[in-house]
């Protein structure tokens, strides 16, 4: 049988350390190789400004080749929306928002079997900015069924 490999993704500040919140805007992930339940390499990566989450997602064809993310299957974030969930599990990769502070202590969570989802659609509930929320984060209206 063949190991399996996956490419898990954090999106984080410049240090790679702390989890950032906004995943659209995020400039900086630490991605991590893993094979079997093991980390077999660590690498923290920069997209230029038009590599964003935000501006991958809202362009007529969603390609990641070529792009830091391109073989990337998981990304871990502190805030993302259901839209772009959805838009990235349409070209194959997972996305899921999470509690944790700390890029390692997620991967060590993950790894263990215990890293717990958050349902994005609570979040919005308890936004910072109920009075123009849309502004922030536009584009959701249409997500919604």
């Amino acid at each position: 049988m063949s190991e399996r490999k996956i490419k898990v993704a954090v999106t984080t500040g410049k240090s790679g350390d702390r989890i950032a919140g906004h995943a659209g805007k995020a400039l900086f992930f630490k991605i991590y190789e893993i094979t079997e339940d093991r980390i077999t390499g660590v690498e923290t990566v920069q997209v230029e400004q038009n590599q964003t989450l935000h501006n991958m997602l809202h362009r007529p064809v969603i390609d990641f080749t070529g792009h830091p993310l391109e073989d990337v299957e998981m990304i871990l974030t502190g805030s993302i929306g259901p839209g772009a969930i959805q838009k990235l599990f349409s070209v194959g990769k997972r996305a899921y928002m999470i509690a944790e502070k700390h890029a390692d202590e997620a991967i060590d969570k993950l790894l263990a079997g215990n890293l717990q989802a958050l349902d994005p659609r609570e979040h919005h509930h308890h936004d910072h900015h109920h009075h123009d929320r849309d502004h922030h984060h536009g584009h959701h209206h249409e997500d919604e069924h």
